[in-house]
């Protein structure tokens, strides 16, 4: 099979895998004209769990993953998802697009989101999927599932493969057994058309949240334009890595807590299915479905808090489990017991390698980033976005000091990629500040 049919043939299956999700995320979200866009980028990722929960199924319970399995979870999903539904509608959006000035505004955003579309996926499928990570982590955890049929833990053995880092979440390696199971083969150049279709589903999801929450069309537009060509996060390098994902995860997240703590319907639905996808992608979606959790307990949100705590603490333990138990490799607790004396050192230095890694081009992005803030204005629903955003790299900031390599060794081999899945949740709060430009 060449490539171009390969492809074809992963494009086809990830329409069938958008279909599988339309009813999950029409029980999740209200119906209208105004979060159309954002439905069907939670269709896409919630068909995607389902791909990856079909998956873990049949490795666990013995049978082939394949179509049959996948089409009668996705129709068992669908009977759940209409058996709840409720259907209430969005407000129309007002306003005229009649103008011959707007249309053509229209053209030239719809354009720049397309064009940056177009870019990432030209760096995602000019060759095989290649990153160290996906060779050594997620792309071999897949393979395994797929040729072996059975869990990584049973076969790669944490003394001779620690490098693959037993102890990390399962989901993405899963998607890419489920595809590859549908597929009927494993190419991991087709393979990476998924990351394109990530990226469309999370400017869907960004674009659509806007409108939803009443931001102009212009600046939610231009918001999913800046996205789209935001090469940090785009990559041909992260593409195979489970950053992709995770920042779509997170802007799931992020948009389903900030709706929950104001009390919108269904809200606390679409939390936990983004709590549940992020325990499943990272451990840094762990981390901020707990910080969030926790923080909607301290404001007595007991609904919020449940939806964003349970889900994902549910994952890290069936994450604990398919690993037997392997512990993070790259940290030692030691640092807060007999060496708790290092601690402000090691931070000093991580400091230092963190003010060191961004260069001139990523200062001048940081400066920007900092004005438009400035320009902004105060906007609860956006904010906790940036909230979020900031808490994850705070932690970002203080993980390296107990790095087992040193601080400066995890600043340069991570900090980038980790923070750069942050974007969507920045573009996310920073064009709600504009709401009504």
């Amino acid at each position: 099979m060449t490539f171009w049919a390969a492809a074809a043939a992963v494009g086809a299956i990830l329409i069938a895998v958008f279909l599988a999700g339309l009813a999950p995320a029409g029980a999740l979200l209200r119906s209208g004209s105004r979060g159309s866009a954002e439905r069907a980028g939670w269709s896409l990722l919630l068909g995607a769990a389902l791909l990856a929960l079909q998956t873990a199924l049949g490795l666990l319970f013995g049978f082939a993953p394949g179509w049959i399995p996948f089409l009668l979870v996705a129709v068992f999903a669908a009977l759940v998802s209409l058996a709840g539904r409720r259907r209430t509608l969005d407000p129309e959006p007002s306003g005229s697009s009649g103008n011959a000035a707007v249309r053509w505004r229209r053209w030239i955003l719809t354009a720049a989101v397309v064009a940056g579309i177009a870019l990432y996926s030209l760096r995602a499928l000019t060759e095989p999927m290649w990153s160290n990570d996906f060779l050594a982590i997620w792309g071999l955890k897949g393979k395994v599932m797929y040729l072996a049929r059975t869990f990584p833990s049973r076969l790669l053995p944490e003394a001779l493969y620690g490098f693959s880092h037993p102890e990390y979440p399962l989901g993405l390696p899963l998607c890419f057994a489920g595809l590859a199971s549908l597929l009927g083969r494993w190419d991991d150049h087709a393979l990476a058309l998924l990351f394109p279709a990530l990226q469309i589903a999370t400017l869907s999801v960004l674009f659509g949240w806007l409108r939803r929450r009443e931001v102009s069309w212009a600046v939610a537009a231009s918001a999913a334009a800046l996205l789209a060509w935001f090469e940090p996060l785009y990559s041909g390098f992260l593409t195979g890595l489970a950053e992709v994902p995770l920042a779509a995860a997170l802007l799931l997240f992020g948009t389903a807590y900030s709706d929950s703590l104001e009390g919108e319907t269904r809200a606390g639905g679409r939390l936990a299915a983004a709590s549940l996808l992020t325990g499943f992608l990272k451990n840094e979606g762990i981390l901020l479905a707990v910080a969030s959790g926790l923080a909607a307990a301290l404001r007595r949100r007991w609904t919020t808090a449940a939806a964003a705590l349970i889900p994902a603490t549910a994952a890290a333990a069936v994450g604990r489990l398919a690993s037997r138990g392997a512990s993070l490799r790259d940290f030692d607790s030691v640092f807060l017991g007999p060496r708790a004396g290092d601690l402000p050192s090691r931070f000093g230095e991580t400091v230092r390698a963190a003010l060191a890694e961004p260069g001139l081009w990523g200062w001048a992005t940081l400066g920007c980033l900092v004005l438009l803030f400035l320009a902004g204005r105060r906007t609860p629903f956006a904010d906790r976005l940036l909230v979020l955003a900031g808490v994850c790299f705070a932690a970002y900031l203080v993980a390296p000091v107990f790095a087992v390599r040193g601080p400066s060794w995890l600043v340069e081999t991570t900090l980038a990629r980790t923070s750069a899945a942050l974007a969507p949740l920045v573009a996310g709060g920073l064009a709600g500040r504009f709401r009504s430009l």
